[in-house]
C-alpha cells in the first residue's frame, strides 16, 4: 500500500483483523482437496465529520461470496433486512404516540451476526 495515508489505513487494517480475531470470525485449519476456498478483498472508507474532514480510516475484508458453488460450499442464502413498509409503519406508530427516535451505532455489526 503506498499513498500519504498509507499509516492510517494500515492501523485501520490491524483494528479489523483485531476485532475479527477478538470475536473468533474463523478457525484456521488446513485445507483438503474438497475444500474450495474463495479469494477476499479489502474495502476502504473514509469516515467524515460536518466540515468533511477525515475523522476516521475505515476497512472491511469482504469475501468474495460470487465465487462459492451451491451444493460444496453453501445449501441456502438469507439476508435479514426490513421492509421499507415496516420502517414507515413504525415511524407513522411512533409520530402519532408522540415517541422519540434515536439512532445508534453498532461497532463490528457484521463480525457480531451468527454464523449458521
Amino acid at each position: 500500500m503506498s499513498g500519504s495515508n498509507k499509516e492510517d489505513w494500515n492501523t485501520a487494517i490491524k483494528k479489523e483483523l483485531m476485532n475479527m480475531e477478538l470475536l473468533n470470525v474463523w478457525t484456521l485449519r488446513k485445507a483438503t482437496t474438497k475444500d474450495h476456498p474463495i479469494t477476499s478483498t479489502w474495502v476502504f472508507k473514509e469516515k467524515q465529520d460536518n466540515t468533511v474532514s477525515t475523522v476516521e480510516y475505515k476497512s472491511r475484508l469482504c469475501a468474495h461470496g460470487f465465487h462459492q458453488i451451491l451444493g460444496p460450499d453453501y445449501q441456502s442464502t438469507f439476508a435479514p433486512t426490513g421492509r421499507l413498509s415496516s420502517l414507515c409503519a413504525l415511524i407513522s406508530f411512533s409520530t402519532i404516540h408522540k415517541y422519540e427516535f434515536h439512532q445508534m451505532n453498532v461497532r463490528s455489526a457484521f463480525l457480531n451476526a451468527p454464523l449458521q
